[in-house]
């Protein structure tokens, strides 16, 4: 029988709380809330499984973008990029000592020529 302790009860109330437990959760019962349960896991389990199929199609997509916008940015000439930037920053600094801006002007060079050859390249 359980471990229940019957101090304080007695035998014949004990006896029928015992078979009133039983009753209320026959084995029948236990077995078809398993099976229940189980259907819904195993629903579940199909979900995340579908889930997951659709996020690495959508990574595979993202992945594949990533590589050919990367390839788009290989440059075939870098020599000419070298020259291209070299070029702007020669005639920056001679614009810049043509209007005389100063310490403030040459100071924005570099960082005018680096956000141009950003958008160029």
């Amino acid at each position: 029988m359980t471990g229940i302790r019957s101090k304080g009860i007695r035998r014949g109330e004990l006896a029928s709380h015992l078979a009133d437990l039983e009753d209320e959760h026959s084995v029948e019962d236990v077995e078809t809330t398993e099976k229940r349960d189980l259907e819904a896991v195993q629903r579940e389990v199909a979900y995340l499984r579908r889930e997951v199929a659709a996020l690495r199609e959508q990574l595979s997509l993202i992945r594949a973008g990533n590589e050919s916008s990367a390839a788009a940015k290989a440059d075939a000439h870098p020599w000419l990029r070298i020259a291209a930037t070299t070029a702007v920053t020669f005639v920056l600094g001679k614009l810049v000592q043509r209007l005389r801006l100063g310490s403030a002007g040459a100071a924005a060079v570099p960082m005018i020529t680096a956000q141009l050859d950003r958008s160029l390249w």
